[in-house]
């Protein structure tokens, strides 16, 4: 006999089946994407990455779109488990659509172990991806609404942080580095495990910054070190750095992924491009009234065979946006030519304290 309480479990169970075809489609196309990506490094047939991609990727979904986070309370918290728990229905899908054995499980279990935790991560960094697009829609709408109602400079500052907060959980950064983990695991277990823990860190430090309008210098470097980290894995003896910033300035409040845009363009444009790679050195002081960042390469510099290094591109186009609307005149952002060879991004905005 079917009770209400049946009902009312059954009931969202039902509704997460409820999707149109063209989101089937648009599941079916990012888990072919992943699995195009992990295939790079798989010598089995595509079928073996795909099948599994697609069984992580509808598990995963049925699960989110079952827990419905969006507008909930906690909604970050709650997308999490959701994952979690699909995660864990698309290994179970694998094992058996694959007619993986008890013997299979107990010999391979660390192997299966890394999948999991790849699927699982993987769900979270496309999950999280899809809240802030969601998030970006919904504030830009409010936004049109009080469109009347807000200063031309209030409007910047949002819109440049929803950018921000879209662009700081980076999908081809993430995908890259989940693909060179399955690589290590088959490979270089040891290096898999430390490029899980740079990655491990990096998202304890950026996932908090997702609901906060300032942080501070310390976490900055936190998840500049991180990411550095990571980086210096996968470009081996290409790349190395270092950060300067005295203690006494950690606790000091910065807006979130400064640091993180000037290393970004520092690597993409000046290290990466070149053969021999190079440096990237942190620093950070006070002086005055004003608190001094910069980050220094040894790459290619602003000019390099004739062509301009982009100087102006989204993510220092969204740096500048964002000084202009948190300080006015009181913030100076300089990218130049360093000695020998390489650049300098330099920001200056007025110092705060915790």
């Amino acid at each position: 006999m079917v009770t209400r309480s049946h009902v009312r479990w059954l009931a969202p169970l039902v509704a997460g089946l409820r999707v149109s075809w063209l989101t089937l489609l648009l599941i079916a196309a990012i888990n072919t994407g992943f699995a195009g990506i992990l295939w790079i490094e798989d010598p089995r047939p595509f079928w073996h990455p795909l099948l599994s991609a697609q069984c992580f990727g509808f598990a995963i979904a049925y699960c989110v779109n079952v827990a419905s986070p969006w507008e909930k309370s906690r909604p970050v918290a709650r997308l999490i488990v959701a994952v979690a728990a699909g995660a864990v229905l698309g290994m179970l899908l694998i094992i058996l659509l694959k007619g993986y054995t008890v013997a299979d499980l107990q010999e391979r279990a660390s192997m299966f172990g890394l999948t999991l935790l790849t699927g699982f991560l993987n769900g979270v960094f496309v999950g999280l991806f899809f809240f802030i697009k969601f998030r970006e829609t919904r504030a830009a709408a409010a936004l049109h609404k009080a469109a009347a109602e807000h200063h031309l400079l209030s409007r910047q500052a949002v819109e440049a942080e929803l950018k921000l907060m879209q662009a700081q959980i980076e999908p081809h950064f993430l995908f890259n580095t989940l693909a060179s983990v399955q690589y290590l695991v088959e490979t270089d277990p040891p290096q898999a495990t430390r490029m899980l823990g740079h990655l491990l860190a990096y998202l304890r430090a950026a996932l908090p910054q997702l609901r906060v309008p300032s942080t501070t210098v310390g976490k900055e470097i936190e998840l500049a070190e991180a990411y550095l980290n990571i980086l210096k894995m996968r470009m081996g003896e290409r790349l190395a750095f270092a950060i300067e910033v005295p203690d006494s300035l950690h606790s000091h409040r910065i807006p979130p992924m400064l640091l993180m845009t000037l290393i970004e363009n520092a690597i993409e444009h000046g290290l990466e491009p070149t053969a021999e790679g190079g440096s990237v050195r942190l620093t950070a002081r006070r002086r005055d009234d004003t608190l001094v960042v910069a980050v220094t390469d040894s790459g290619r510099g602003l000019a390099a065979g004739g062509r301009v290094r982009p100087g102006h591109g989204v993510g220092l186009s969204n740096l500048r946006e964002r000084l202009r609307a948190l300080y006015g005149d009181r913030a100076r952002f300089t990218l130049e030519d360093a000695a020998p060879h390489g650049a300098c991004a330099t920001i200056e905005i007025p110092f705060e304290s915790a």
